[in-house]
């Protein structure tokens, strides 16, 4: 019987920055026009056909505020995480390396990163450039900047595949 992998990933950010909104439509391929916050943390789970056989159990942790103090909790355990930022609201991609911070010191120095620009279906509303965010990750060790839309679909099967692969890819070493 093939191997198979279970990798735990976290779906961090500001609160509506899009996360459940891209972890919709990577699972099932749906986008929502409406805005419901994630409360605390939802689950779901897809396998990728990579090699080795690959389920991600995707957590999707609520952006507010009122949640982060129950983090180490939802972060214990993380075997990669997307952190995602809105690209359209500055704020947001300022929270990133805060999200980074505290996955690190919870999850461990070389946990893996996929960092999100979301909603770059909204191009005349862009506030973040490519260039920007580049520059920031220059120093980050482990991380991949990808741009995305939920609502177009744009690069959302590649930001799951490029996680799992990461962590695929540290596992083995």
């Amino acid at each position: 019987m093939a191997q198979q992998y279970h990798f735990k990933i976290v779906m961090c950010g500001d609160e509506a920055c899009g996360k459940t909104s891209l972890i919709l439509r990577y699972v099932d391929n749906v986008f929502r026009d409406n805005y419901i916050p994630t409360l605390g943390v939802n689950f779901m789970t897809k396998d990728l056909n990579i090699e080795p056989e690959t389920r991600l159990i995707i957590w999707d942790i609520g952006g507010q505020a009122s949640w982060k103090a129950k983090l180490s909790f939802y972060l214990a355990g993380t075997d990669g995480a997307i952190i995602v930022f809105d690209l359209t609201r500055p704020t947001t991609f300022l929270g990133v390396e805060e999200w980074m911070k505290k996955i690190q010191a919870i999850a461990g120095a070389n946990t893996p990163f996929v960092v999100v620009g979301n909603k770059n279906d909204l191009k005349d509303l862009r506030k973040v450039s490519k260039k920007e965010v580049e520059k920031f990750l220059q120093k980050q060790k482990y991380s991949i900047y990808i741009e995305s839309s939920a609502k177009t679909g744009e690069n959302v099967n590649t930001l799951f595949e490029r996680i799992a692969k990461g962590i695929v890819k540290l596992k083995r070493k």
